[in-house]
């Protein structure tokens, strides 16, 4: 809806619809602010090394990859679509006019 002329041109079920579109678009970008700001305060999770009189913090995750791994999201990707791919199908499977040509056949 660029223009007003759209939305007096519009039904009301449309306008409800695309009123309704609209708040599921804005509850999804507020579902991921709030996770990006989860993700942060993880990302900067420290964990004591040291002892109560030499106090030492580190980071929970040393490189990003022990936060995201990158490669391995993509390769069960890769490997869901590849093992998708490589269900066979029934090769005894009848075409439309078999079909037709075995019900047409029958006697009765």
């Amino acid at each position: 809806m660029v223009r007003l002329i759209d939305v007096e041109e519009m039904t009301l079920t449309e306008f409800h619809y695309k009123r309704y579109a609209q708040e599921y678009k804005e509850i999804d970008e507020e579902y991921k602010l709030h996770k990006l700001a989860f993700l942060i305060r993880n990302a900067e999770a420290k964990i004591n090394k040291g002892t109560e009189k030499k106090p030492k913090e580190e980071y929970a995750f040393k490189e990003f990859k022990d936060f995201f791994d990158y490669e391995s999201a993509l390769k069960s990707v890769d490997d869901d679509f590849i093992t998708r791919k490589s269900i066979k199908k029934p090769t005894n499977k009848l075409s439309p006019a078999q079909i037709a040509l075995q019900r047409n056949s029958r006697k009765g």
